[in-house]
């Protein structure tokens, strides 16, 4: 319990750093049209943009923080995202979404859509988590499921160490059927990329200034974590993911 508190509390805190460097990275970049796949209520870009853009489009599946998104202004829309984005060709200067990436099936399809829908000099921004993390990889080592894959369809199991081990899942999912094709995605994690991975994806994609790094160093407390981060770039827990459409 006591190694649970400690990782929890850096584990908190990174989260946070992880969704600051998104929203900082969209601010900067000023986009006049953005597309937030996964913007929940929408308050949490909305805490970053100095100006609206003149398009705000967000995706969200769960109806309440969707209805919370389009009282912000935003056009919400809603659809499988293992399938074909809604959206016609080059009608953003910006895509932002974090910890998505990983509930989907298609992942070569969600970023190939991302690229269509970016404008030539347009940037996506992605954060996720990162399956060769030096927690996930201390769980392997002990022989248990990485921490980033402990939940399967709404089910935490393999790690008897894992942050919420025997716990239920925290959204509700009984208005989406087990069979529906959705269902492991909106409840679990499906595809854990690294930051060598993400990298190849991007590039795969037709991206280029690909930037892809990490941030977390757990089970090491903060103190000692942080100030390391910089050196070991691909054992954070979370990626941080950049890259732009040629013009």
């Amino acid at each position: 319990m006591f190694l649970k508190d400690i990782v929890y509390r850096y584990y908190a805190s990174s989260c946070d750093a992880s969704y600051h460097w998104a929203g900082e990275t969209i601010a900067a970049l000023q986009p006049r049209r953005l597309l937030d796949v996964g913007c929940g209520d929408g308050s949490r870009l909305f805490h970053y943009l100095k100006h609206k853009p003149e398009k705000f489009c967000g995706v969200e599946g769960n109806p309440p923080l969707a209805d919370g998104a389009r009282a912000r202004g935003l056009e919400v829309t809603s659809f499988d995202l293992n399938g074909r984005w809604p959206y016609p060709d080059n009608s953003f200067d910006a895509v932002h979404s974090s910890q998505v990436i990983e509930h989907v099936h298609n992942t070569r399809l969600f970023l190939c859509e991302a690229f269509r829908v970016l404008a030539p000099g347009g940037t996506a921004v992605f954060t996720s988590e990162n399956l060769t993390s030096l927690l996930n990889l201390g769980a392997m080592v002990m022989g248990y499921t990485p921490f980033s894959s402990q939940n399967v369809c709404g089910w935490y199991v393999g790690n008897p160490l894992g942050l919420h081990h025997g716990e239920g899942f925290p959204v509700d999912v009984s208005g989406v059927p087990i069979e529906h094709p959705a269902f492991s995605g909106i409840s679990g994690h499906n595809r854990i990329l690294s930051v060598a991975q993400a990298r190849d994806l991007f590039a795969k994609a037709g991206f280029g200034g690909i930037d892809v790094r990490s941030l977390g160093l757990m089970p090491l407390p903060r103190w000692l974590g942080k100030p390391l981060e910089g050196l070991m770039p691909r054992r954070g827990h979370w990626l941080l993911m950049r890259a732009t459409k040629p013009k």
